[in-house]
């Protein structure tokens, strides 16, 4: 056992401190010594809407096989009984006889997949795809004829809770690495594909402003869009920039600083009390408390950037001169 703890501090310690290509082989090096196996896979992936969809596989690590393998399987995994108890949910490590499983199920192209790749037996445990993320899974293979035994199920289970603790603290530990500001930023870090790694609370919330009930797994399909030639997004309420990260890309958000991005009461308060009227007067004039207009007053300076009466009003003029955005 102080074995089996010492690895699992070394993966969280690697969370921290690896870079993006070597933290996979590292976690699967540091679980070797403990759970025997000679090939594995660290894998994300996607399920479609129907049960029988094949799994999407969007970014794996192959260990000790050839990474033709995740090619292979893609045309098989809508067949592979495995693929559905994944996607499905599972409640503990699945432990495989590769050979008399496919045999049984008279499933011959995943019997040779399996021949082919020296799959004699495997083990596999993981979270399941959910609506608003993908799905991430380790399976272990063994070439030979010793299955997995109930005590390599117990470990594995042990150590997945830690691994995938371990997955989410590296992606913010590179966050911070390739976006160093700290508490000032708003950033994300997202694959190619638009789903969300690690993101700042700030950068969720400009996303939720700019599209309300928005999941936080993936990106909203606009931004997707701009992530291929990393074009920056301007929207109602927020701007993004993207920056290219090696297979990853860090998202910036910014508030727009525009008199657009105020509701209509904002706008109503704002263009009155820059004009000149006293927090009285403009409540007076909208039939609403004082109160009522100061509150709205401090979150329409907080979205426009401003700090008193000559500047919100120095950001009307701008805006009527089509000098500001």
């Amino acid at each position: 056992m102080p074995a089996f703890a010492r690895a699992l501090v070394e993966i969280h310690q690697l969370a921290q401190e690896a870079d993006a290509d070597e933290f996979p082989a590292e976690v699967l090096h540091r679980l070797g010594g403990w759970i025997g196996f000679d090939g594995a896979v660290l894998g994300l992936g996607d399920a479609g809407q129907e049960p029988s969809a094949r799994l999407d596989i969007t970014e794996a690590h192959v260990h000790a096989r050839d990474p033709a393998i995740l090619s292979d399987y893609r045309a098989l995994s809508a067949d592979d009984p495995v693929t559905a108890a994944f996607v499905a949910g599972l409640a503990q490590p699945l432990a495989v006889d590769c050979r008399s499983l496919y045999r049984a199920r008279r499933l011959e192209a995943l019997e040779s997949f399996a021949r082919v790749h020296g799959l004699r037996h495997l083990m596999l445990f993981g979270d399941a795809p959910a609506r608003d993320g993908a799905g991430r899974w380790l399976v272990l293979y063994r070439s030979d004829d010793v299955p997995f035994t109930a005590t390599d199920a117990e470990r594995l289970h042990a150590a997945w809770l830690h691994v995938a603790c371990a997955i989410g603290q590296h992606r913010a530990a590179l966050l911070d690495r390739y976006d160093p500001h700290g508490a000032r930023r708003a950033s994300a870090l997202v694959d190619g594909q638009g789903r969300l790694h690690a993101a700042d609370r700030r950068f969720i919330e400009l996303l939720c402003r700019e599209w309300p009930g928005c999941g936080a797994g993936r990106l909203p399909e606009p931004l997707q869009a701009c992530l291929a030639g990393a074009q920056p997004y301007r929207g109602r309420l927020l701007e993004i920039r993207i920056q290219p990260r090696g297979r990853f890309r860090v998202c910036t958000a910014t508030p727009v600083r525009s008199v657009a991005a105020l509701t209509p009461g904002e706008n109503a308060v704002a263009r009155r009390f820059a004009a000149g009227m006293s927090h009285k007067e403009v409540a007076r004039e909208l039939g609403v408390s004082p109160h009522t207009v100061r509150a709205q007053l401090a979150t329409l300076y907080a979205k426009l950037g401003v700090h008193d009466k000559a500047a919100l009003a120095q950001r009307f003029i701008a805006q009527a001169e089509g000098t500001s955005g």
